[in-house]
């Protein structure tokens, strides 16, 4: 298994070791991790011994912990999953998601810090409720903090996450860093700056729009002018026509009046014309 501890210089022996001494009670730790550094002197590996006193004693409550790394590194991998997919809401904002991850969280939480009480119970270190508390504290920051869950995972926890409310870690707490803060607030500012943008582009287009209505109504009203004036001037043109039509009318029974006078003359003469 790699090692996570910054201490640990990423050596075969050093990592069996580390195993080896992380997977016992505490109890049992000091003086195995004391057996195992006379070997390594009595080797001439003066680095190694090093490196092993360095290894320091897991409180019970990061033991349990490094057991269920071991036990049900399963159940781990899962809720590990879990803290991936909230990060990534948070990150996206996605309400509807955060709500329903949150009670899978709450829980994959409770499941497992059961499962972590019950290892420790069947390997004859019961927990305490301090302890359990502390399972669960440090079991929760995990979620949130995917360096934590790492830690976690290798098996080799020495202390839990210490907190007091949202209050700093404790000296010796595995420092939770909330990186998704940055990149959250930068999204929103994103977003942001997006819905300005879609402001401006939208205040733009109804200035265009506003201006295309007024220019169409104008449009209109010089139609509606014109309109008008030619359904004037057609009426002026038909009654023009209907005077016309009137007066030929008139001419025309004139001019038949005229030629009946004319033939009546003219019967007139040729009778005249006879008689003499």
């Amino acid at each position: 298994m790699a090692s996570t501890l910054d201490d640990i210089v990423d050596t075969e022996p050093i990592d069996r070791i580390a195993d080896e001494l992380y997977a016992l009670p505490p109890a049992d730790f000091v003086a195995a991790r004391d057996t195992h550094v006379r070997i390594a002197t009595e080797h001439g590996d003066k680095a190694l011994a090093k490196q092993i006193t360095a290894l320091r004693k897991p409180t019970s409550s990061a033991w349990a912990l490094n057991l269920l790394a071991r036990e049900a590194a399963s159940d781990l991998t899962e809720a590990v999953a879990l803290g991936d997919e909230l990060r990534a809401a948070q990150e996206e904002l996605r309400g509807s998601a955060l709500r329903q991850l949150g009670a899978r969280r709450r829980a994959v939480l409770s499941a497992l810090v059961r499962r972590v009480e019950t290892l420790a119970k069947d390997a004859g270190q019961p927990l305490g409720s301090d302890a359990v508390q502390q399972v669960r504290t440090t079991l929760a920051a995990a979620l949130a903090d995917a360096v934590l869950a790492a830690r976690i995972k290798a098996g080799r926890l020495v202390k839990p996450v210490e907190l007091s409310g949202f209050g700093p870690l404790s000296e010796h707490a595995v420092p939770v860093r909330d990186d998704l803060a940055p990149r959250r607030e930068q999204r929103r500012e994103r977003q942001l700056a997006r819905a300005r943008d879609d402001i401006s582009a939208a205040q733009a287009d109804v200035k265009k729009a506003d201006t295309a209505v007024t220019e169409a109504a104008q449009a209109l009203a010089e139609r509606e002018e014109h309109s008008a004036t030619l359904r004037a001037e057609l009426r002026r043109a038909q009654q023009a026509e209907q005077e016309a039509s009137t007066r030929l009318a008139r001419a025309e029974r004139r001019a038949v009046t005229a030629r009946e006078k004319l033939a009546g003359a003219e019967t007139r003469m040729t009778e005249l014309r006879g008689d003499a």
